[in-house]
This record gives C-alpha cells, sequence and structure tokens, in this order.
C-alpha cells in the first residue's frame, strides 16, 4: 500500500501516464495502418488507374484515325496526300501510349517496392506484371499497324485491309481488357476509402471510450486522495490555531505510519518542546549574546528603547564559497562552516564586539558603549579584524585538500560612525543591532576589497581613532559618482610595532608614490609604484593607482587634478563600490 503522499500522487499521475501510453500507442498503430492504406491509393493505385485511363483514351483515339486513314484510302486512293499526315498522328498517339504505359508500370513497380503488404495480395496482386502485359499486346497492336501502313505505300491495298481486320481485333482485345482493369482499380480505391473510414471512425470511438474511462478512474482516485488531504489540513489548521491561542496540550493523532503519521509525530513534538521552553522563550529568546542580555537585564529602559551613538562596525565575508558549496559534500561543508564561524566570531566577542547578525557565510559585529570603551572601539574592531585573518590563514591549512587553489579567502570592512542602537523589531521578535549609513558603509568597505587586492579595509573614521596601535596603509582617496563626499580608504595591515623593517619601506614607498601621484608628479611617482611592485607583485593597489595616472596622462579626468580620483561612470564606481 502507498503510505507517502508522494507516492500516492505519483500513483495517480503514473496511472494518467499509463492510459496515456496506451491510448497514444493504439492511436499510432491505428493510424499507421491508415496512412498505409492511404498512401497506396494516392501514390501508386491511383497513378495507375490514371496511365491506364489516357492509355484506353489514346487507344481510342489512334482507332479512329486508322478509320479515317482507311476511308481516305478508299476515296482517294494510295497517292492521297491527306495519308501522310494522318501516319504522323498514328505514330504521335503510339509515342503517347508507349508514354504511358511506361508510367502505369512504373507506379505499379513502385507500390510493390514501397507497399508490398498491399500489392502482394488481392487486387494490386502481380500489377506491374500486368501492366507489362498490356504494354507488349499494345506493342503487337503498334507492329500490326506499321504493317499495314507499309502494305498501304506499297500499293498492296488488298493486305492493307486484311491487316486492318487484324488490328481491330488486337484494339478490342486491349481496350476490353483496359477496361476490366480500370474498374478493378476503381473498385479497389473506392473499397480503401470506405474501409480507411470505419477505421477512423472506429479510432474515435476508441479514443473517446479510453480517454472517459481514464478520466472517470482518475477523478475518483484523485477525489479520494484530495478529501483525505483535505481533513488533515483541516485537523492540523485546526491544532495550530489551539497552539497558537495558547493551548499547548493539543495533541494530533493520524493513523498509519505514512507522511500524515510523521506530520503528527513531529507537531507533538513541537508541542512538548514548547511547554517546556515556554517560559524561557519569553525572558531570553530574543537575544542570544550574553554581554547584550546582561545589559538588557541591567537597564529595563534598554528593552523599549532605540539611542544614536558613535560605534565601529565590521562586516566579514567569504569569496569564493559559491564554488565551495557546488564542489563539497554536505557533511564536509557543514563541518567547514562550523570552524569557519567559530573562528570569525570568537574574535569579535574576545575583543568586546557583539556578534550582530548571520547572512550566509557574513559575519557582522559592532563595537561601543556601553560593550566597551568610548574610544577605543576601532581599535577592538581592527585587532578583531586582524585575528579573523590569522585564524582563517589556520583554517586554509587545515582544510587545504577541501579548498585547494580555488582563491577562498575573506573580506573585511570596517567603518566608524553615527548609528541607531537598540532593541529593534515586532512585539514578539526583536533583536539588539545597529542601522545607519555606517553599517552599509562597512558592507562597502568589504565589497572594495576586490578592487584594490587587500583584506581588511577601514574607514577614515576608524583610522583616526586606531591608527596609533594598529598598523594601517593610507590606500586612497577618491569622491563618489554624484556627490562631492571624499571617502579615504586604509588598509590594516598589523598591530603597532608588528610590521616587518621591508613591509614598512614597501609602505613607506607606497605613500610616498601617492603623494606625487596626488601633486600630480606623475614622473616621480612611477618609479616609486613599479618599487612597490617589485616587493609585491600581487599589489593591485599599486597597479591599479599606474592605470589612473596612465588616463590622467589621456585628460580623462574632464577637470583639474586635485589629488582625489573623482568617479565618473558605473566602470569607475568599481574602484570603491565592486
Amino acid at each position: 500500500m502507498l503510505r507517502t503522499v508522494r507516492a500516492k500522487f505519483l500513483g495517480v499521475a503514473g496511472f494518467f501516464v499509463v492510459c496515456l501510453t496506451i491510448g497514444t500507442g493504439f492511436s499510432v498503430i491505428q493510424s499507421l495502418g491508415i496512412n498505409g492504406d492511404l498512401e497506396a491509393v494516392s501514390r501508386y493505385v491511383t497513378p495507375v488507374k490514371d496511365a491506364l485511363s489516357d492509355v484506353r483514351a489514346r487507344q481510342l483515339e489512334q482507332i479512329s484515325l486508322l478509320d479515317r486513314y482507311m476511308r481516305v484510302l478508299e476515296s482517294d486512293g494510295a497517292e492521297a496526300s491527306l495519308l501522310s499526315g494522318i501516319e504522323i498522328e498514328i505514330s504521335a498517339k503510339q509515342t503517347q501510349i508507349g508514354q504511358a504505359f511506361r508510367k502505369a508500370f512504373t507506379s505499379a513497380a513502385l507500390g510493390r517496392a514501397q507497399a508490398s503488404t498491399h500489392f502482394d495480395q488481392g487486387v494490386l496482386l502481380n500489377l506491374d506484371v500486368r501492366m507489362r502485359e498490356f504494354a507488349d499486346i499494345s506493342s503487337q497492336f503498334n507492329i500490326g499497324v506499321e504493317k499495314l501502313l507499309d502494305s498501304v505505300r506499297g500499293g498492296d491495298i488488298l493486305t492493307a485491309q486484311r491487316q486492318e481486320n487484324i488490328v481491330r481485333g488486337i484494339h478490342r482485345n486491349i481496350v476490353l481488357n483496359l477496361r476490366s482493369e480500370i474498374l478493378r482499380l476503381e473498385r479497389y480505391v473506392a473499397e480503401t476509402v470506405e474501409a480507411v473510414s470505419e477505421r477512423e471512425d472506429f479510432l474515435i470511438q476508441a479514443e473517446f471510450i479510453m480517454m472517459l474511462v481514464a478520466g472517470i478512474v482518475g477523478l475518483g482516485l484523485a477525489y479520494y486522495l484530495g478529501v483525505g488531504v483535505a481533513r488533515t489540513v483541516a485537523d492540523t489548521t485546526k491544532a495550530i490555531n489551539s497552539v497558537q491561542s495558547g493551548k499547548l496540550d493539543t495533541n494530533l493523532d493520524f493513523k498509519g505510519q505514512g507522511d500524515f503519521s510523521a506530520l503528527a509525530n513531529a507537531f507533538n513534538r513541537m508541542t512538548r518542546e514548547l511547554r517546556v521552553r515556554f517560559r524561557m522563550r519569553e525572558r531570553f529568546g530574543k537575544y542570544v549574546d550574553p554581554k547584550v542580555l546582561g545589559n538588557l537585564l541591567a537597564q529595563e529602559t534598554a528593552l523599549e528603547t532605540s539611542q544614536k551613538r558613535v560605534m565601529t562596525v565590521s562586516v566579514v565575508n567569504l569569496t569564493g564559497f559559491d564554488w565551495l558549496a557546488e564542489h563539497t559534500e554536505p557533511e564536509q561543508l557543514v563541518d567547514f562552516l562550523n570552524d569557519y564561524l567559530t573562528a570569525m566570531t570568537e574574535p569579535i566577542s574576545g575583543h568586546s564586539g557583539i556578534i550582530d547578525n548571520f547572512i550566509g557565510d557574513r559575519v557582522m559585529g559592532f563595537w561601543g558603549p556601553p560593550f566597551c570603551n568610548e574610544k577605543s572601539h576601532a581599535l577592538h574592531a581592527c585587532k578583531a579584524a586582524l585575528e579573523q585573518v590569522a585564524r582563517f590563514n589556520a583554517l586554509k591549512t587545515k582544510y587545504a585538500d577541501l579548498i585547494g587553489d580555488h582563491g577562498l579567502d575573506i573580506r573585511i570592512g570596517i567603518a566608524t560612525g553615527e548609528v541607531v542602537v537598540g532593541s529593534i523589531g515586532t512585539d514578539k521578535s526583536r533583536a539588539y543591532t545597529v542601522v545607519g549609513d555606517c553599517v552599509n558603509y562597512a558592507h562597502r568597505l568589504e565589497k572594495a576589497n576586490r578592487i584594490y587586492g587587500t583584506r581588511i579595509l577601514a574607514s577614515n573614521e576608524t583610522a583616526d581613532l586606531a591608527s596609533s596601535d594598529v598598523e594601517m596603509r593610507d590606500l586612497d582617496h577618491v569622491v563618489l559618482l554624484g556627490t562631492e563626499q571624499v571617502v579615504y580608504l586604509y588598509e590594516v595591515l598589523a598591530e603597532s610595532g608588528h610590521l616587518s623593517e621591508e613591509r614598512r619601506e614597501w609602505r613607506k614607498n607606497y605613500e610616498t608614490a601617492m603623494g606625487f601621484y596626488r601633486d600630480g608628479t606623475f614622473d616621480q611617482a612611477f618609479p616609486l609604484f613599479e618599487k612597490v611592485l617589485e616587493f609585491n607583485d600581487a599589489d593591485f593597489a599599486a597597479q591599479l593607482m599606474m592605470n589612473r595616472m596612465e588616463r590622467l596622462s589621456r585628460r580623462e579626468q574632464d577637470r583639474e587634478w586635485n589629488g582625489t580620483w573623482v568617479v565618473r561612470d558605473p566602470y569607475e564606481r568599481r574602484d570603491v563600490e565592486s
């Protein structure tokens, strides 16, 4: 017995498919038979009949010409001028008769080759042989006519008259045989058309009966299943409404072991868990982070209010995750994600931050009072980002076989600014979160890493608060499309004092080159950017600046250069908004 809803509906669908297949097969077989009959008639039998009718007509015309020839001979003698013209017409009729016979024989022969089931029995049996026999008799007639004409030309009128009687006898034999054959073929055509009509009527009736039976049985099965499903849905809806109204002791009881029984068991387990967790959910289910929970319990007003604060927001995104998800087994992917999210969230919590939310592989956190000092939230965010990079590098080593060389990496954007922070949401579902332009800015900085080839980008406000304790690189200044706002981009490199002498020299060369770049002295900036690339040939930021200087040299900016790149079109916008 089919127990699952899917199996039941698939069974109904399968029944219709079987019925459709049987009906289609029956129709195809019948149609092929009908088409075969009609093809035999239209392509082979009818052309033979028409050719024979043409032969018969030409024969009658030829015997008529022969009568006329003999009358002229009797009245005007063998020297009459009209005789030569009549001889030419008789010869032309003989040619036409030969062509008609060849057409009939060809159609009959093709019919035997292509439609042997029809031509090997009944009226059409040996049709091509009979066509050959008719042609042979017609040849005898033509020979007799030639003998008659030769006698006339030789002046032997008596012999010509005797030959005329022989020719007329052959002609009567030909005409009678042709008439008999034509009538036989006409009867075959009529009988075939009648049989085809009967088969078509039978096919229509059979298809209608099969469709009617399939419809009745299918509708009956569908009604039976539909009633069962509708009853189950109604009972489940009623139970859900009871739970929604607060009756957590509601249970479902569907007999059997199918999907509905599994639904009832799942529903009953849910209500049991709801009864156990009801109080906990009411008090604590809205918040996850322990620091948030402690703060809300200590400040009752924070449960209902929000406020503006200057805070730092961090956004972490995993690049190449789509490829990994498509090419990794679910169990391995879950293990990797668990380790990845742990590596991304622990630095946030460990540096006094709040984990705001997860969007797929993207993690967002924020820092600010009352969870950390008012002056140190930017520094905490930068240190957390550096630890996230270090942890991800270790994670890449652990999962080297899984990741391979497919460019899996993280991008981090850090922005500091005024946000609205507090408990935001509905009466039944709330979250302690931050909203504002600063959040959007952090997302844009995270995306901008892709253009500059960096891993951590921070805003100017973040750099002002944290640069004394964190090594940064002054990366770029740009003006966004449609605005006059200058955006300052800084790359977070390491904690203060943790940058090697070589990398300090590399940063110095880059920032010195950026000074010449902003002053418009490109001939002095080019060599320094080349030194930057010699130290790190993968420094996309240096290459980007060199590309810009080439464009500026071609005067692609339509204003005087003031050291800030102006985004003029969507292509350029990728520099900062990717």
